[in-house]
């Protein structure tokens, strides 16, 4: 069972995204207040600060907005900084884009209005300019990445990624980098900071800055994202201080990464995030049966949260990986009945479940399911996305020996590899047309992006995290058989070497040591 990713962003409304929690995040306790002479200037602002010691964002602009127009100098700003938080709050956005940009121009270095230009930004789309000011946010006041949230920034840094130009990875490359080095982590995605980290690994090493991706190396903490760069010859300066992280078989990583995880888990037993992470540390540990257990309340329901979809994930591949194929599937079955427009976090599980049902011999099934998901999934999942649910019916109608019926869908498979090599290739693969899929291969190679994705394709099960055996990805050893596709892998990656590999065997929950200073004796 693969992950697979490829979710088609909606209309994108920073503004109320944007604004953390921990931002004002009390209710807001409203009390009328009458509206104060314009000629009183000074009583309006001593008004609003009363108002905003109560949290009261309608007493504050009740105050403030009949004499805005009238005040001058650092009256002015003082008045419109607490507009500019408020208006925000209250959903006047339109009024907040335009005091956001008066006060850019006369307190350009203040940070709560860098910050709120990011959200101002970001609501408008022009996220390269969202992702600029982020940057500069982060190297000059990063006190006031606090005003945003995690899941905010998480949009600027996916809509960049959906754009492949080069001034968009520019903007997201500057903003992941001046993010991780700020060493922020915001309060409602806390794991975002350090998965910014591995990214800004990425785009340093990209930018030939080894010395910097290095030091950030301590923060990526995920033994799979570890192996994931142990493999890529991009990475190759950085390969002698990952194999530290990683140690023999990955244990030194696997053992941190688990004790911090179960460890939160304890403390945070309502957290869905914890328990992801929890689940995550015991399949990485071998332990699929423990993570199937822990996973036990897990469930797929109209209007999941992204985190609740994530754990439904993890027990579906534990229950694979502890040979309970069959409840797995009934399992993964649900995601058919949600809508995908209230529940997009099922989008991208849909393509795992329609290839896990081929991946456990009922081939007839998962060509129902892909080509259910080809219509389901029009206008939510993503480009990307749907070459792979072309990849499950190709595959499907080869496992039938019914590899005629597939040639519509292998033709615009190859049209649109661009979209997906790996899905494209390994179509060709399922219907044995070894020799087209190895043209592709090629191209892919060619290709940054998808050189990227073709490295993971080539490796052996017995080299990934949590893996169950795959019929689809030992397709993938013949084609490396090849010379043409062999040279052309080696240039960009390698197979993990057998050393980093992971433990067939079931390791030990790694337990947190007590200290000699907590000892009462």
């Amino acid at each position: 069972m693969r992950d697979s990713r490829g979710l088609r962003l909606g209309q994108f409304c920073a503004t109320v995204a944007f604004i953390a929690a921990g931002f004002g995040g009390a209710p807001v306790l409203s009390t009328a207040i009458s509206a104060v002479p314009k000629a009183d200037a000074r009583a309006a602002i001593a008004t609003a600060r009363e108002a905003a010691s109560r949290e009261d964002c309608k007493g504050v602009l009740a105050a403030l907005d009949p004499v805005a127009s009238s005040l001058t100098g650092a009256e002015r700003d003082s008045a419109s900084r607490m507009r500019l938080i408020c208006l925000g709050r209250e959903g006047r956005f339109l009024e907040l884009s335009s005091l956001q940009k008066e006060l850019a121009a006369s307190t350009p270095r203040d940070g709560l209005v860098i910050a709120y230009g990011v959200i101002v930004a970001a609501g408008e789309n022009r996220f390269r300019d969202a992702a600029d000011q982020l940057s500069r946010l982060a190297r000059e006041a990063p006190a006031s990445l606090d005003v945003l949230s995690g899941s905010g920034i998480r949009e600027i840094i996916r809509q960049l990624s959906a754009d492949r130009s080069a001034e968009a990875r520019t903007a997201r490359d500057g903003a992941v980098i001046a993010l991780a080095q700020a060493n922020w982590s915001p309060a409602d995605i806390p794991e975002l900071g350090d998965g910014l980290a591995g990214e800004a690994v990425t785009a340093l090493v990209r930018a030939n800055r080894i010395d910097e991706a290095d030091r950030l190396l301590d923060r990526v903490d995920d033994p799979e994202n570890l192996s994931s760069l142990l493999i890529d010859r991009d990475y190759a300066a950085l390969w002698p201080s990952i194999e530290r992280r990683l140690g023999p078989a990955g244990k030194t990583a696997v053992d941190q990464y688990a004790q911090e995880k179960l460890a939160n888990y304890g403390d945070m037993q309502a957290s869905d995030a914890a328990l992801r992470d929890a689940a995550n540390a015991l399949l990485l540990l071998g332990r699929a049966a423990d993570a199937a257990d822990l996973t036990g309340r897990a469930e797929i329901a109209e209007g999941m949260s992204e985190e609740e979809m994530q754990v439904a994930m993890l027990r579906a591949r534990a229950l694979a990986l502890a040979g309970r194929d069959a409840q797995a599937a009934d399992f993964l079955s649900t995601l058919l009945t949600l809508d995908l427009v209230k529940t997009p976090e099922a989008a991208p599980a849909l393509i795992t479940y329609a290839e896990y049902l081929d991946e456990i011999g009922r081939p007839a099934q998962a060509l129902v399911i892909a080509r259910a998901i080809q219509t389901k999934g029009k206008g939510v999942l993503n480009d990307f996305a749907m070459r792979w649910i072309d990849r499950s019916e190709v595959c499907a109608l080869g496992a039938l020996d019914r590899a005629a019926e597939a040639g519509p869908v292998i033709e615009r498979l190859k049209s649109l590899a661009w979209q997906n090599h790996a899905a494209a290739v390994e179509a060709l693969l399922c219907v044995k047309r070894d020799t087209e899929a190895a043209q592709i291969a090629l191209k892919g190679f060619a290709d940054e992006r998808a050189s990227g994705e073709l490295i993971v394709q080539f490796q052996p099960t017995g080299a990934l995290w949590a893996a169950p055996k795959s019929r689809l990805r030992d397709l993938w050893a013949g084609l490396l058989a090849r010379p043409d596709v062999k040279a052309a892998f080696e240039k960009r990656g390698r197979i993990l070497p057998k050393a980093y590999w992971p433990s067939p065997e079931a390791q030990p929950i790694p337990r947190r040591r007590v200290s000699d200073s907590s000892s009462l004796t």
